[in-house]
């Protein structure tokens, strides 16, 4: 009889411990399910409600100065170079006598002339030389319109009109401003990326010919958000985004670009009119969390 109560005894007491056992488990897995919950919305951040503004694409490239005409003048006919009335460097008018000629075969003097109103930038020959049908006497040169010169990405060329304003910094820290004049529609084969040309007025001849320039071409508006330049982070591709929230309080990641970098922040493009963005604190979150929100309405001082 004490034998058979001692297995009872036995067997109630497995029992209490399994369920006991059994109770921690469950109270751990409760504790971590609710542990996790309350990490996925204890979580603080505070929210700018950003409103977007129209803003004009900076379009940056590199390039050089053009001179609107430069040509080389040559003879149509052949002859000894017997006078130059004019001097390197002189203004001359269209049709102005640059080099006489003189062809033995000829009644007349075989004459080469200004094509146009221009600059006698450079001369080929000097009084004496057998100049040939074809050969080149001068070269002329207007340089008012000077024009830039530069190469816009496929990626950037349909924010690009003619009539667009523009400006550039010459090498020697000159800055001139003008208008877009041409824009190619064919692209250039090696590089992909299409000709634009600014025409900047030049009638002091203070803009030199084949001069480096950075050039920037004010582009089309597009929907533009102002932030401090602090809350930019790189997504999991390596792409350059901001954080933000939905309606629903999650964390979201949104890719942008940067349009322009001025004093009071950057300018990003990218984003819908109306969105939350994420300004304190998302560097503690993760996509897809709950998060606990504070709104302001106001661009945080970059």
């Amino acid at each position: 009889m004490k034998i058979r109560q001692t297995y009872i005894t036995s067997f109630l007491t497995l029992i209490l411990a399994i369920g006991w056992m059994l109770s921690g488990i469950l109270s751990d897995q409760g504790f971590e399910a609710k542990t996790k919950t309350t990490l996925e919305t204890i979580s603080s951040v505070t929210v700018l409600n950003s409103t977007a503004l129209e803003k004009a694409k900076k379009i940056k490239v590199s390039g050089t100065t053009e001179a609107d005409r430069l040509i080389k003048i040559r003879a149509e006919a052949s002859g000894t170079v017997v006078s130059r009335p004019v001097k390197q460097g002189q203004f001359v008018k269209k049709d102005q006598l640059i080099c006489q000629l003189y062809n033995a075969g000829r009644t007349s003097y075989p004459k080469v002339n200004a094509p146009f109103d221009g600059y006698l930038e450079t001369f080929s020959v000097k009084e004496g030389d057998y100049l040939n049908t074809g050969a080149v006497c001068a070269t002329i040169i207007d340089p008012d319109p000077m024009r830039l010169i530069g190469e816009v990405s496929e990626k950037e060329i349909n924010f690009v009109k003619v009539g667009a304003k523009a400006g550039a910094e010459l090498i020697s820290g000159k800055k001139v401003e003008g208008v877009v004049s041409f824009v190619s529609t064919s692209a250039n084969k090696g590089t992909r990326s299409f000709r634009v040309e600014i025409d900047v007025k030049n009638s002091d001849r203070s803009i030199r010919d084949g001069v480096s320039a950075q050039i920037e071409i004010e582009g089309d508006t597009i929907l533009a958000h102002r932030i401090s330049p602090s809350i930019l982070m790189l997504g999991e591709a390596g792409e350059l985004g901001i954080r933000t929230v939905n309606e629903e309080n999650q964390v979201e990641f949104k890719k942008i670009e940067i349009l322009e970098d001025s004093m009071d922040g950057i300018w990003i493009s990218g984003l819908p009119r109306n969105i939350r963005i994420i300004t304190i604190g998302q560097e503690y979150v993760f996509q897809g969390q709950i998060v606990n929100v504070k709104e302001i309405s106001e661009s945080p001082e970059a």
